[in-house]
């Protein structure tokens, strides 16, 4: 069956909306998927649908995480931030807090394969789980470079290495999202370089 990729946006925005999250659209050119804030979410409508569809659902895991841990979420990203700009000289502290954005990010997916199957697209999980993992493979290469690689020469280059490699992509374990009341927080940019 043919993915409607139309009623996945449209159910996740419902559920989205359902939060307490605003989820908006609009273009917001070539270095940019979609930014959030806690309360809104803002999905570029330069990607395809495909892609909106699996930024909305990986936003709402991340403000989700937000809501749920806090105070935890951003001393990962403060920490994050401060060692971008020393990681020449703690090269250390650097991996640490990249492997803390990490373990957010995982957190972030797992919420959201839960969402894709509540909301009654479990057959799309393995196609999001294979787009969050090379997205999550891009933006740690942002944070070491400084430069985030062209999305989509990217990604067909990362599925093309896992099919070589004859590795499973790793799943993501469902995290149920709990009731939960969204906070404002720093509006946090999802990088992404287009062609």
């Amino acid at each position: 069956m043919a993915l409607d990729v139309d009623k996945l946006y449209r159910k996740l925005r419902q559920r989205a909306e359902s939060y307490g999250i605003t989820v908006t659209e609009a273009g917001l050119g070539k270095d940019k998927a979609g930014q959030f804030d806690g309360l809104s979410i803002t999905i570029n409508t330069d990607n395809d649908a495909e892609e909106r569809a699996y930024f909305l659902a990986h936003s709402v895991g991340s403000v989700t995480r937000w809501a749920l841990a806090t105070e935890e979420s951003e001393a990962i990203y403060t920490e994050l931030r401060h060692a971008r700009k020393r990681k020449r000289e703690e090269p250390e502290r650097f991996e640490r807090a990249l492997q803390g954005f990490c373990a957010f990010e995982e957190a972030a997916s797992e919420h959201a394969v839960w969402l894709l199957a509540d909301l009654g697209f479990a057959d799309v999980v393995a196609s999001y789980t294979a787009f969050a993992r090379a997205d999550l493979d891009a933006m740690v290469e942002f944070h070491r470079t400084g430069t985030a690689p062209p999305w989509r020469d990217f990604f067909a280059r990362w599925k093309e290495k896992v099919a070589r490699s004859g590795k499973v992509v790793r799943p993501y374990h469902p995290r149920p999202i709990p009731p939960f009341r969204p906070v404002k927080i720093r509006t946090q940019e999802i990088v992404q370089e287009k062609e």
